[in-house]
């Protein structure tokens, strides 16, 4: 399955969860962190243990999503759904 897929499939299972202003859209310009954000931080961390487990459950693969290094790479610019992606694309080479 495609980080991509996982994504959305971890957002629509978050998305249950919660009242509709507090949704995550789908997209990929979606600002998960940065200016235009307003998700709550245990939404957004809800959202990144989730992802993880699915990963897990999929591929077999441990990886960490919210790490010191993300912290201090997400906080200088918008950090997107795209990003995401990319994030988990090269945490998954790695393994």
């Amino acid at each position: 399955m495609k980080s991509i897929d996982i994504i959305k499939n971890s957002i629509l299972e978050i998305n249950s969860q919660l009242k509709k202003k507090d949704k995550i859209k789908f997209n990929k310009n979606f600002e998960i962190l940065g200016k235009k954000n307003n998700l709550d931080s245990l939404i957004l961390v809800n959202l990144f243990t989730t992802i993880e487990e699915k990963i897990k459950n999929i591929n077999g693969k441990e990886i960490v999503l919210l790490s010191e290094d993300f912290f201090k790479q997400s906080f200088k610019k918008n950090y997107t759904i795209a990003n995401l992606e990319k994030d988990i694309d090269k945490k998954l080479k790695k393994k």
